[in-house]
This record gives structure tokens, sequence and C-alpha cells, in this order.
């Protein structure tokens, strides 16, 4: 007869087969939502993860340190300002693509049910990156054409070797739907991007003769609508309903975004190949940029329409975070608006429009929505790494988890005070107060280990 310790010995090993780390294969086995496909997150993906994303979080706090230290460089006008571009970089490579790339490689798996191609280019990549970013930023700062373009080269290299790998991992992809499509299109629009901010890099150097408004322009967009907001997109039609219980968005709303996003896109590519000066480069601009406005509301409006609808009704932070960040993408887009109708110098002699429209796109939209999948994705990182705390909440001593709540939503406050304050131009105080909340942030996630 089973005795009681034999019995729940057995249970416990049944519960560990079932849920805990794969001692035989170094991997953890993670059903996904369609049932049938798994994603094998070996501890060296795990660690890499979670490196890139402690790392994006120091540089939010340099982000704002510098922004408060450079505050009167907002009133330069931004396409000829070398110390925005550079403070510029320092959120959105330090951070937003820090972030990205390292939850990527836990996420893309996750949701496409595939493993990731090369996974020994995790390490390379990681190291090469921050070096060039480095180099690249004190370049940019401090006006030095031969950092600038080392660091330009480096970093092409080492995103282009994440691209690639990404794109290769795509290939194992056994049901193309829409997230697959989106996905592929965002890491397509990457490499281009990548391409032109290279040629950019290297002009400071070389000396190159180049309008630097209209392929400064193209790199924008196409890193940050093409790669940032399609990539959300596209991971978001397959995340949202599994964290929150709620209806996919309709086939029609989905592929009538995904088209109109992607026609805006191809529009203001097209647009490159004539002269700014022509009514071609105009007419074919303006069609794309309308596009891209109309796309990004669109999303806005299915994203509050999927999470109104969800079956559970409480709102966590992150729901907060998601809301803040579609509703600053509907001030973004309102504003691109107003960019195409005003003419371009009446703009650049306003060139406050221009900060209005990348802090709001750039911080107030990917920047919140980055923050709010962080406070989901780390914890998972953490339980899967150290298994056993898993149950108890893995925040750690500092805080207990109804501290941590209010501290969450303390966070979330500081943020979106930060980014209103921002809008009225008040930008020390704005650095001051989004200074603060970064560095609680950074204490807080780095305290889900201790």
């Amino acid at each position: 007869m089973e005795s009681f310790y034999d019995k729940n010995r057995r249970i416990k090993e049944t519960k560990i087969t079932l849920t805990s780390p794969r001692v035989s294969t170094g991997g953890f086995a993670v059903k996904n939502n369609r049932g049938n496909q798994y994603m094998n997150a070996t501890d060296s993906s795990i660690n890499i993860a979670l490196r890139h994303i402690k790392t994006a979080l120091i540089f939010l706090p340099i982000f704002f340190i510098v922004m408060f230290l450079d505050s009167k460089s907002f009133n330069v006008y931004f396409f000829m300002n070398t110390n925005i571009i550079a403070l510029t970089h320092i959120f959105t490579l330090g951070f937003l693509m820090m972030a990205i790339i390292g939850a990527s490689y836990m996420l893309l798996p996750v949701a496409l049910g595939v493993k990731i191609a090369y996974e020994k280019l995790f390490f390379p990549v990681y190291y090469v990156f921050v070096i060039s970013l480095l180099l690249f930023i004190v370049g940019m700062y401090y006006f030095i054409p031969i950092l600038i373009a080392s660091g330009g080269i480096l970093l092409f290299i080492s995103v282009l070797a994440y691209d690639l790998n990404m794109l290769l991992s795509l290939k194992k992809v056994k049901k193309w739907d829409y997230t697959a499509i989106g996905i592929a299109f965002a890491y397509s629009y990457l490499f281009i991007g990548l391409s032109v901010g290279l040629y950019l890099a290297l002009s400071f150097y070389f000396k190159t003769s180049f309008d630097i408004y209209g392929m400064l322009k193209d790199h924008i967009y196409l890193m940050f609508v093409g790669f940032v907001v399609m990539l959300f997109i596209s991971i978001s039609y397959r995340l949202l309903p599994m964290f929150y219980m709620t209806k996919s968005p309709s086939n029609l709303s989905w592929k009538t975004d995904l088209a109109v996003i992607n026609g805006g896109i191809i529009f203001l590519l097209a647009s490159s190949f004539f002269g700014t000066e022509t009514a071609v480069y105009t007419y074919l601009n303006d069609i794309g940029g309308w596009l891209l406005g109309i796309g990004t509301i669109l999303y806005s409006f299915i994203f509050f329409n999927l999470m109104l609808k969800r079956l559970k009704k409480k709102f966590d932070v992150t729901t907060f975070y998601l809301f803040s960040g579609a509703t600053f993408l509907i001030i973004s887009a309102i504003i691109g608006f107003l960019l195409i109708i005003i003419s371009e110098k009446t703009a650049s002699i306003n060139y406050g429009i221009y900060y209005y429209f990348g802090f709001t796109a750039l911080f107030g939209f990917a920047g919140m929505v980055i923050i709010g999948f962080l406070h989901k994705i780390f914890p998972f990182l953490i339980s899967l790494k150290v298994f056993e705390k898993a149950k108890k909440g893995a925040y750690g001593k500092l805080f207990s988890n109804t501290q941590a709540k209010y501290f969450e939503y303390l966070i979330f406050g500081l943020f979106l005070l930060g980014i209103i304050i921002w809008l009225f131009y008040l930008i020390k105080i704005s650095s001051v107060i989004l200074l603060i909340a970064s560095l609680l942030l950074l204490l807080h996630i780095f305290s889900m280990e201790w």
C-alpha cells in the first residue's frame, strides 16, 4: 500500500514533470494558444532575454538625465540638432530596441510556436550592440564623425544579425496567419530602416551630399511605424487575447489595418525616389502620411474594442499602460496629420510640433506599451529561471504583493504625469518626474530577482 509520503512525492514529481524546467534537455515547455506547438526556452535564452531587459531599464533613466541636462536643445530645429539625435537614439536603441530584442527571444516562440534559428547569436549580438550604441551616441552628441560612422557600422551588423535570425526563424512557421505575416513585414522594414540609418551614419564621415530631411524622415517612419508599431500590432493580435481572455479582432478589421499601414509605408518609400522639391514627392508623401495616420488610429480603435470586450473586466497595471499608450498613439497620429496639412516652412519655424509628435509617439505610445508588457514578461522570465519562487510571486523581499501592486500604480502615475507636463513644454520638470519614475521602475523590476 502506498504510504502518504510516497503518494505526496509522486504528486509533486507529476507536477514538476508537467510544469517545471526539463533537466534532461535544459528547456522549458510552454504550450501556445494553438495547443500543439511548443517553445523551448533554454537557460541561455532566458538569461539573455533578462540581460537585454535589464540593460534597457538602465538606458531609460540615462535618457531622462540627458534630456534634463540638454533641455535647451529642444529650442533648436530637430533635423539639424545632433544632440537631439543622440538623445533619441538613447531611447529608441538603448531602451526600445534593447527591450524588444530581449522580449522577442521569448515572445516570438510563444506567439508562433517556433524555435529561434540560431540561439548562439544571442550573446555576440548583445555585446556588439551595446558597444556600438555607446560609440554612436558619444560620436553624435559630441559630433565626432569617425565614432558616428564606426558606431553606425557596428550597429548595422549587430541588429542585422538579430533581424536575419528572426526572419530565418519564421521559415519554421507551419501556418501563416496575420501575426506571422505582420511580424515578417516588421522585420523586413527593420532591414530597410537599418540600411537607411547606416547610410546616414556614414554620410557624417564621408560628407556625402544627400537630402537629410527626406532620408531621416524615411528612417524614422520605417523604424517606428514599419518596425515598432507593426511588430506590436502583430504580437498583440495573438497575445492580448491570451493575456486577457478576449476574442481576437475580426479578420476584416485586421486585414484592412494591415493593408492601410503597409500602403502608407510603401507610398512614403516611393516618394523617396523623387526630389523633395517635386510635386510627385509631396503627393506620394502626403498619401503615405495620411494612410499611416489612419492605420494607427484604426488599430487603436481595434485595440480599445478588443480590450473592452475582455471576459475578465478587472484592470491590472499593464492594462493602464496599454490604454494610455493607445491614447497617445491617437494623439501622435493627429499631430502627424497637422504636419501634413501645414507647410514644411511653417513646421520648421514652429519646430516644437516635431518634438510633440516624436515624444508622444516614441515614449507616450511605444515606451508606455513596452513598460506595460514588462510587468508581465519579466515575472514570467523570473519564474522560468527560478521556478520554485514562481508561486510566491517573484517580487522578492522589498515589497509584498499588495505593496508591489500600489507601487506599480505609483510608477505608472508618475510616468503619465511626466508625459502630460512634457506636452506643456515644461521639459526640465517633466524630465525630473520621468527620471524618478524610471529609477523606481528599475528598482522594482530588479527587486523581482532578489
